[in-house]
């Protein structure tokens, strides 16, 4: 066995919170009638800091999930998740923190959120449950920041 201290990562998840959650159902007649799903996700860096020991930071991710019969809107839901990441300031640069922050951070929480809008929506009626795709976290994180240089 080989003991965890000579292998843990300089990049740690230390905890996560439904910072903001909603969900609609409609009841619509739906007769055979597939559902057209569209799915969008974005994250935010709402913290980054240098501390005497370590660098913190606060990710949040968030996803929308909506699904439409026709033109009837059959169900919408919403989901923020923010999570607490710290990094080993001896052995990464902050600017390599933030990219593990945008990179690791976001796979992280996206398969929480995956896992959390599974239950949420069986638990809710939807049937089958929603299942997020998986996503490209490089292509994600590429596309936010072009979006932003545009701006």
């Amino acid at each position: 066995m080989i003991n965890s201290k000579e292998v843990l990562a300089d990049f740690q998840f230390i905890a996560n919170r439904i910072a903001k959650f909603s969900i609609e159902t409609k009841d619509i007649e739906n007769k055979g009638k597939k559902a057209q799903f569209t799915f969008d996700f974005d994250y935010n860096i709402l913290q980054l800091e240098e501390e005497e020991d370590r660098y913190i930071g606060c990710i949040e991710f968030v996803s929308s999930v909506r699904a439409k019969i026709k033109k009837s809107n059959l169900f919408k839901l919403d989901l923020s998740m923010e999570g607490i990441f710290v990094g080993n300031h001896k052995n990464i640069t902050i600017d390599k923190f933030k990219e593990m922050l945008e990179l690791n951070g976001v796979a992280t929480l996206s398969q929480i959120c995956r896992a959390y809008i599974l239950s949420v929506s069986s638990l809710s009626g939807i049937n089958p449950a929603i299942k997020l795709p998986m996503i490209n976290v490089i292509s994600l994180r590429e596309k936010k920041i072009n979006n932003q240089q545009k701006t």
